[in-house]
């Protein structure tokens, strides 16, 4: 029996370890899970599943409207869209390095450009240093963010070449690729990556724009090779495109990638993080107002892989944004623009003709030697093309100077290397071993001068005596601009007003920048030179640049001391040439012989400093001078300064330097002992009679940008309080409502004093005597060949003693029928040797160009959307 039992047990123990067995059972069990699996979806849960698909899902995005148009106050087009094809990727599609670097050289071959917003610049030897293109303000904590943005270790301590070596490590980047190649890679893998994708359930379908108006040619082999580029599609888009460029830049301003400040605040609206926004000028102040439009909303399917599927569903149509009518007279902007770049020109080329005079406290003559080192200070001369120089091309001779005599012999036209090259090529000038006939071959052969049929290579290689009259027809010629040399004079502004309405038809800032260069996808070589440029193209200096006004403000004490019967329209005041309190000399009057016995309009007229300090002292002292009152004078003066606006922004719609101080500081925007007080970071500092005298002509701290000094010129053509000023004229809806209508005058408060017409009279009479009559006006000689009739001051103001004085000149015209203000303010342009009055010289051809016979334009007609 036990035999039996052992016999049994070892059939059993067989039976139970048989892999067969074990296989049948774990069969048996994989099927009937997969049974109760099925019955579950098929029978006990399918109203769930029918209802929710598997394996698709449909996300609700926002559709983007067309942008809004902006034209001048003739229909002229300034900010307009064009149809464009654009290169797209789907950033949950993945795709490979190798696809990348072949991408980014396509777009170079086909000469396109394409979204670089990688801010680490590779070195250009193997000595070099790798570098952050961060540029503007608090480039630090930028660097810092991307860095951190970018998961970078230690982000704060982490060099450019540490973060781009962790990135090439981070992204499998080939070893055996060079660092070039290695950038263009990470140009767009970090563009995803900022766009990275948590789960499914949180995907974001917003594709990343990599290129705009892209060619045929990239079109069709994106296309053809779609396995190889995959993610990527073509899409059509609207490009904004600038037609009036650098004329009206800074009023235009540009479009650009929204911000993340800009998309935090405004997602809510339907932006996106690949949205465009307004950056600066009419685009940035009109985004939300009108531009923008408003969003509409379309359907998208999405697999599981996030990849779309089928065509997008339009849930709600989008509604484009507005058309804008500007105050702006494109023609007079550009006319007003060239005047003032001419007599900048002409100025320079006066400087380069001039003979020295050793006695001259500022040197107003000017070598040939010092202006190619000014140029080449101030980073003009195009030395990667230089260090490009083939044998054969003007440049070369330059090339080899710069590499015998640089540190390492394969310089560097970035960073520290550049500023090597440039003290290389200052020293060879002032050494004499850089002829300037050889540095103007250099910009021949760098293209920066034309030379097409080689006469002037030749004349400079036989004649080198001959580079001065070559550099002055290249100037004559604006192929080199004041801008490249930013030598004194060399920037400047003008500003032209609708009396009636407050409309801005002229505000032109030179230098200027080409806001096309901006736009859809920025120039980041020319954004570059921009950030660098010492004579600050991007500075709106028509709203932002305030100086003293000099003269040009005498107008206002005039108008005060009258009101207040301190002085009459006859009370003599005689000037000796100096104004002195209590024996302490005070200033000096620009006629240091005295202009004698004056009443307040022959004052105007030749400008008298005398006069008005003495004026102004009157305002707090009674005329025996037994008390003082310093106090009661600027409070008087201020009233007067405020009826003229000059205590408050003047209504233009972009940003002015009224908003830049008033970030920082609360009290009175206009000179006074607050002001003082606040300027000098003094709580204790006083107020005196000599701080009256200095502001009663235009000096101490005042300081008004040209469009503020414009609107009290609109104010004294209109004999009242001026107008707020403006550049929207109008505004359109898209069905052809008028939303927005500044064509008439505004209607004006109570103006807060009341000025008597004998007043009005004495002031604009002694402003007609400035350019007309028999009373030695300041600008006589210069208007005396125009034929319209204009009531004008000129103006200086003294900045330092190593420089020029400021120029500036006020006026209305034409006298009896105002039609438009003038403001002229050119900086560090007093030389009377170079060119006297050169800011009365500006507004006169300036006025005659306004006031001239000029054809409106019709009605802008439909645009035609497809771009030819």
């Amino acid at each position: 029996m036990i035999e039996i039992i052992k016999i049994a047990a070892k059939y059993f123990y067989r039976f139970i370890t048989h892999r067969i067995l074990w296989l049948f059972v774990l069969t048996a069990l994989l099927f009937t899970t997969l049974f109760i699996r099925l019955f579950a979806l098929q029978i006990v849960e399918v109203d769930r599943w029918v209802t929710t698909p598997i394996e698709n899902i449909f996300i609700e995005i926002p559709l983007q409207p067309q942008r809004g148009t902006i034209y001048d106050r003739h229909g002229r087009p300034l900010a307009i869209n064009h149809l464009t094809f654009v290169v797209k990727m789907d950033p949950s599609v993945s795709i490979t390095n190798e696809a990348l670097l072949e991408l980014t050289l396509l777009f170079e071959r086909n000469g396109e450009r394409f979204v670089d917003d990688f801010p680490i610049v590779t070195p250009d030897s193997p000595d070099g240093d790798f570098t952050f293109n961060f540029t503007g303000t608090n480039t630090e904590r930028r660097a810092n963010r991307w860095k951190d943005d970018m998961a970078i270790p230690n982000h704060t301590e982490a060099t450019a070449e540490e973060s781009f070596m962790q990135l090439r490590r981070y992204f499998r980047i080939d070893p055996e690729l060079c660092d070039e190649d290695a950038r263009r890679i990470l140009n767009f893998r970090c563009q995803i990556f900022m766009l990275r994708l948590i789960d499914f359930r949180h995907y974001n379908p917003v594709p990343i724009t990599f290129a705009m108006d892209v060619s045929h040619a990239t079109m069709a082999a994106i296309s053809e090779q779609g396995n190889f580029y995959t993610g990527l599609f073509i899409d059509i888009q609207t490009r904004r495109d600038y037609p009036g460029g650098r004329y009206v830049s800074h009023i235009i301003g540009y479009v650009g990638l929204i911000t993340a400040d800009q998309y935090n605040a405004n997602k809510h609206l339907g932006y996106t993080q690949q949205d465009l926004f307004g950056r600066s000028g009419m685009e940035n102040a009109l985004e939300l107002l009108h531009l923008r439009g408003t969003s509409g909303l379309q359907r998208i399917e999405v697999n599981r892989a996030g990849r779309r599927i089928g065509t997008p569903e339009i849930l709600v149509e989008p509604i484009p944004g507005d058309a804008v009518f500007l105050s702006i007279d494109l023609e007079l902007q550009k006319t007003a623009y060239y005047i003032l770049k001419e007599y900048l020109t002409q100025a320079l080329i006066t400087r380069l003709m001039l003979l020295p005079l050793s006695t001259e406290l500022v040197a107003q003559n000017l070598t040939i030697q010092n202006a190619l080192i000014a140029f080449v200070r101030n980073g003009s001369l195009d030395v990667r093309k230089v260090l490009d120089a083939e044998p054969g091309n003007g440049a070369y001779a330059m090339r080899l100077y710069i590499i015998e005599r640089a540190h390492n012999r394969n310089p560097s036209a970035r960073g520290e290397g550049l500023a090597e090259i440039h003290r290389i090529i200052v020293d060879g000038l002032e050494s004499g071993r850089v002829t300037p006939a050889k540095m103007l071959l250099t910009l021949i052969g760098t293209g920066q001068i034309s030379d097409p049929e080689e006469l002037i290579t030749a004349r400079l290689t036989t004649r080198p005596q001959d580079a001065l009259t070559v550099l002055i027809d290249k100037l004559r010629a604006w192929e080199l601009t004041p801008q490249q040399f930013n030598l004194d004079p060399s920037t400047g502004s003008v500003v032209v007003l609708d009396v009636h309405t407050g409309g801005i038809l002229a505000a032109v800032s030179y230098p200027s920048f080409d806001n096309n260069n901006m736009v859809n996808v920025i120039d980041q070589d020319y954004l570059a030179r921009l950030n660098t440029d010492p004579s600050r193209p991007m500075v709106y200096r028509a709203l932002m640049e305030a100086r003293a006004p000099g003269s040009t403000f005498k107008m206002v004490p005039a108008i005060a001391a009258l009101e207040n019967g301190t002085i009459g329209a006859n009370t003599i005041i005689t000037s000796s040439g100096n104004f002195s309190l209590n024996n302490v000399h005070v200033l000096n009057c620009w006629a240091t012989w005295g202009h004698g016995r004056l009443n307040v309009t022959q004052a105007i007229a030749v400008s008298c400093n005398v006069f008005f300090a003495e004026s102004i002292f009157r305002l707090g002292n009674n005329f025996g001078h037994a008390t003082r009152n310093s106090y009661d004078a600027i409070a008087i003066l201020n009233d007067y300064m405020a009826y003229f606006g000059l205590h408050e922004h003047t209504g233009a719609e972009l940003w002015e330097h009224y908003h830049a101080v008033r970030r920082g500081y609360d009290g009175l925007m206009i000179p006074s002992p607050e002001l003082n007080r606040h300027v000098l970071a003094d709580n204790t500092a006083q107020w005196l009679d000599a701080n009256n005298a200095q502001v009663a002509i235009g000096q101490d701290i005042s300081n008004y940008t040209p469009v503020q000094m414009a609107r009290v010129m609109l104010g004294l053509a209109n004999r009242s309080e001026p107008y707020p000023l403006h550049f929207v004229r109008m505004v359109e809806g898209r069905q052809g409502q008028i939303l927005v209508d500044r064509r008439n005058a505004p209607e004006m408060p109570e103006p807060s004093l009341e000025i008597s017409n004998a007043t009005w009279n004495t002031v604009i009479e002694g402003m007609r005597l400035v350019t007309e009559g028999n009373a030695s006006g300041t600008a006589l000689a210069v208007f005396s060949d125009l034929s319209i009739q204009v009531a004008g001051k000129t103006g200086t103001a003294q900045e330092g003693r190593n420089r020029f004085d400021h120029t500036a000149f006020g006026a209305f015209a034409p006298l009896d029928n105002p039609q438009i203000a003038v403001y002229v303010n050119v900086p560090f342009s007093n030389a009377d040797r170079v060119i006297r009055q050169i800011s009365a010289r500006i507004a006169r051809d300036t006025i005659g160009a306004a006031l001239g016979e000029r054809d409106e334009p019709e009605r802008p007609q439909p645009l035609n959307m497809i771009r030819p």
